[in-house]
């Protein structure tokens, strides 16, 4: 594998259109310092709703320049890990900002304390602020004195370590060492084990790189949890002096999500959904004629030998004939994404494992990747271009603060545009061993990544979140325990759990996103229902999805959803995107039957 300073500059982002070099990043910095200084002495005090909108509008633009500041610092990070100038560029933007915040922490309290009458003239005149102006109103019962919250925007680097040790460990700590398998050299690392290895036909390699890879993470178990543990007691502690009844209700706030909403995801997914997944880890059993179904085996392929290598120039093509549906103009910023160089694409030591998009706002958006030339590549391409047209058109069409769009509802235009390529290649596929492949990956892939993997990880959530609630203290011993018991609870005895599954835990950073995981099933649940519409809708569909992602983060997620015609307020639509999950896993069987490859 390739150093990053070796790797064709086609396969990488333009990220100096952010900022051209560091004197650039670094006198960027000193104007947001200054931008900071003087908000803070000229909005002493709130008088009229004039007054209002003018600080809102500064207070913007300090905001989108940070925005762009800190993509710019923390994306760079993760293309290069052994780039030790990028970590301590990061570093040191992490402690300024940490200042500049502190700075600016008296705003927000400051606007609760408005004069409600001038609150009010300043959303009627300005609309544009209202949803804005009603969350800081709401979330002022929870504020503290303008000191307290000065002392806590300072310590933000403090509570924000829990996730750079987490890195550290990953990335920086441990060492995987390479074997020789059958006389072949087998390369050894997270992105080399999820990638690939992981789902390699072949039982004693995959198994034994499932060991290898599961020892090493055993021998940094204890340092992962203490650092998990102490994240999330400094979250529950925020909670309490802020006030809250409980640590979920904290952390949902952010969401703008009641908790009944967040319950009732977990419960009927684990309720409905098992059954389905258990069904198609028997099929993956009886395809390979196992002798058993293990923990080591879910990351199967139906069809291994029949993914088809995809070029980067092919994706291109069946990710813009695919998503035509949704317009001219979406299908522009699709090819400026190719054309631009939005996309980081290579493959080199110290790459970060799995994909993302950021979307700093006044510039265009990022996209990180590793691409293997694989078909499923494309869907993982196709989702995050939709991360990157939602960006698009919020901030095309919001300010900077409405533009980001809650956690919860974020993951839709992904897995929107994801389900509608796999339902595009479905409908072009040419054969039933070619159709069977489409709903595999739509699987293995989509649903099995984003309605398994993450409920798992929120089910485990949820009850660290609750012992912690009721002030038990943990021990690595329970996370692992707990982690086991949710996957018993899921997969019953149709799966195996061998060692090291119980470390599953250790292997994803969304734990320090605060109750991130559990809004994968909420942005899928409305991506699939929007990916119908796409495809078998008109064209009164698909342009009021274009203006639903227009709306950014204005209005809530729950009204989000309503205006693209889900009801999230029900636990209706995730029943019947079960009941279209296990729809297409009771194709596969038939499929795979059909094609004798039951063994």
């Amino acid at each position: 594998m390739k150093n990053r300073h070796e790797v064709n500059i086609n396969e990488t982002w333009a990220i100096e259109e952010l900022f051209e070099n560091d004197e650039v990043f670094l006198d960027s910095l000193d104007e947001l310092k200054s931008l900071s200084d003087d908000f803070t002495n000229k909005y002493k005090s709130l008088n009229s709703a004039d007054q209002i909108y003018e600080a809102l509008e500064a207070y913007g633009e300090i905001r989108a320049l940070t925005d762009r500041l800190a993509t710019f610092a923390s994306i760079t990070t993760e293309v290069d890990t052994t780039d030790g100038k990028v970590m301590k560029r990061f570093a040191n933007f992490v402690n300024e900002m940490s200042k500049i915040d502190a700075n600016l922490s008296f705003f927000e309290s400051m606007l609760a304390k408005t004069d409600a009458d001038l609150l009010e003239e300043a959303k009627k005149n300005h609309p544009e602020y209202k949803y804005y102006l009603d969350r800081v109103i709401e979330n002022s019962k929870y504020l503290l004195s303008d000191q307290t919250e000065k002392v806590l925007a300072n310590l933000v680097p403090t509570f924000d370590a829990p996730y750079k040790s987490y890195a550290d460990i990953r990335y920086g700590d441990m060492a995987f060492e390479d074997f020789t398998y059958e006389g072949e050299k087998i390369i050894l690392n997270h992105n080399t084990f999820e990638e690939f290895l992981e789902a390699d036909p072949r039982d004693d390699l995959r198994r034994e790189s499932f060991a290898r890879y599961h020892d090493v993470l055993r021998k940094y178990q204890n340092s992962d949890a203490s650092v998990y543990i102490n994240h999330v007691e400094n979250e529950k502690r925020l909670a309490d002096i802020r006030g809250y009844d409980s640590v979920f209700d904290y952390l949902l706030s952010r969401q703008d999500v009641d908790k009944e909403i967040y319950e009732n995801h977990i419960d009927t997914i684990m309720a409905e959904l098992a059954p389905h997944m258990r069904k198609y880890a028997k099929i993956i059993q009886k395809v390979y004629g196992l002798d058993e179904m293990t923990y080591a085996d879910l990351k199967l392929s139906i069809d291994p030998e029949y993914e088809p290598e995809v070029s980067i120039k092919q994706a291109r093509a069946y990710i813009v004939e695919g998503l035509s549906n949704l317009g001219e103009e979406y299908v522009s910023v699709l090819n400026r994404a190719f054309d631009e160089r939005w996309i980081d694409y290579a493959q080199n030591i110290g790459k970060r494992t799995g994909a993302f998009a950021a979307g700093p706002y006044g510039s265009h958006p990022f996209i990180m990747t590793t691409y293997n030339n694989k078909m499923s590549q494309v869907m993982t391409l196709a989702h995050e271009l939709g991360h990157a047209g939602q960006f698009y058109y919020s901030n095309s069409n919001q300010n900077a603060l409405n533009n980001d769009m809650s956690m919860y509802f974020v993951e839709a235009p992904s897995t929107a545009n994801e389900i509608t390529m796999e339902r595009f290649l479905l409908n072009k596929a040419k054969d039933d061993r070619e159709k069977l492949w489409v709903l595999s990956t739509m699987i293995s892939k989509t649903y099995y990544h984003n309605f398994v993997t993450h409920f798992i990880e929120a089910a485990f959530q949820r009850e660290v979140y609750r012992k912690v609630e009721a002030g038990e203290n943990l021990s690595t011993d329970d996370l692992s325990q707990l982690f086991t018991e949710t996957l018993e609870e899921f997969w019953g005895d149709s799966v195996k759990l061998i060692d090291g599954a119980e470390l599953t835990w250790m292997r994803q950073p969304h734990y320090y996103m605060g109750l991130y995981p559990y809004t994968y099933s909420a942005g899928l649940t409305v991506g699939t229902i929007i990916s119908d519409k796409i495809v078998n809708g008109d064209d009164k569909d698909r342009k009021n999805w274009i203006e639903v992602l227009k709306l950014g983060g204005s209005v809530s997620p729950i009204d989000l959803a309503h205006a693209a015609g889900v009801d999230m307020t029900t636990t209706k639509p995730i029943s019947e995107t079960i009941e279209f999950i296990g729809s297409l896993i009771d194709q596969i069987d038939e499929l795979a039957e059909k094609l004798g490859m039951y063994k």
